[in-house]
C-alpha cells in the first residue's frame, strides 16, 4: 500500500474538508460532534502561528534544507528551521508553549497567558509584517478593496458585509497617520521625479 495514496484518499474525504461552521439541527443531535458533522477547531502551534504570519505578509522562505537560523523578527525561513538551546530557548516559542529541549516532552501543554496576546499586539515582529501586508494590500482602488483583499489573504475568503462594514469603521476611528504621511511623501517624490 502507498502511503501517498492514502494521504490522497484522506485529504480528498468528505469529513477531512468539512468546515467548522456550526448548525443549530446538526449540534441538538450530537452537540459533542462524535459522529463528526464539523471540523473540530484547535490551536496553532508555536510553529503554524509564525509561519502562517510570514506566509501572509508574504515573507515566508519556502526553501528547504540549509543550516537552523536565530528566529529575529526579520528572519524568513519556516520556523522548523530556527536554533533551539538547550539553555535558553527562543523567547517566542517559549512564549507559545515549545518544550524544553533539554527533556524529552511526549507533548505540548497548551496555556493561554495575557502575554500571547500581547506578544501578538505589540511585537515587532508581528508589526513589521502587519506593515508588510498593508503595502501588499495599499494598491487596491479604495478601502472596500484593500479589505476584501486582506480577507482573501488572511482568511482566504470574501469578507461578509458586516465585516467590511466593521472594518471601515475601524479604519475611521484609526487614521494610521504614519502610513499615510509614507504614502503622500512617496506621492510627492515621484512627483518631483518626473517634473
Amino acid at each position: 500500500m502507498s502511503i501517498k495514496a492514502l494521504h490522497r484518499e484522506i485529504m480528498l474525504s468528505q469529513t477531512y474538508q468539512l468546515s467548522v461552521a456550526e448548525s443549530k439541527i446538526n449540534a441538538e443531535k450530537d452537540g459533542a460532534n462524535r459522529l463528526y458533522w464539523r471540523a473540530n477547531t484547535h490551536r496553532l502551534t508555536a510553529e503554524q502561528l509564525r509561519d502562517s504570519v510570514l506566509a501572509v505578509s508574504g515573507a515566508l522562505d519556502t526553501k528547504m534544507g540549509g543550516p537552523s537560523i536565530t528566529l529575529t523578527p526579520l528572519a524568513k525561513r519556516r520556523t522548523v528551521y530556527g536554533k533551539v538551546s538547550r539553555y535558553k530557548l527562543d523567547e517566542f516559542l517559549a512564549l507559545f508553549d515549545f518544550p524544553s529541549a533539554s527533556q524529552s516532552a511526549e507533548k505540548r501543554f497548551s496555556t493561554n497567558v495575557p502575554l500571547q496576546r500581547l506578544f501578538l499586539m505589540n511585537s515587532d515582529f508581528m508589526q513589521q509584517h502587519a506593515e508588510q501586508l498593508a503595502a501588499k494590500v495599499a494598491g487596491e482602488a479604495d478601502d472596500t478593496a484593500r479589505i476584501q483583499k486582506t480577507y482573501r489573504l488572511i482568511f482566504d475568503r470574501a469578507a461578509t458585509p458586516a465585516e467590511v462594514q466593521a472594518a471601515k469603521e475601524f479604519l475611521a476611528a484609526e487614521p494610521m497617520k504614519q502610513y499615510e504621511e509614507k504614502k503622500a511623501e512617496a506621492a510627492k517624490k515621484e512627483a518631483e521625479a518626473k517634473a
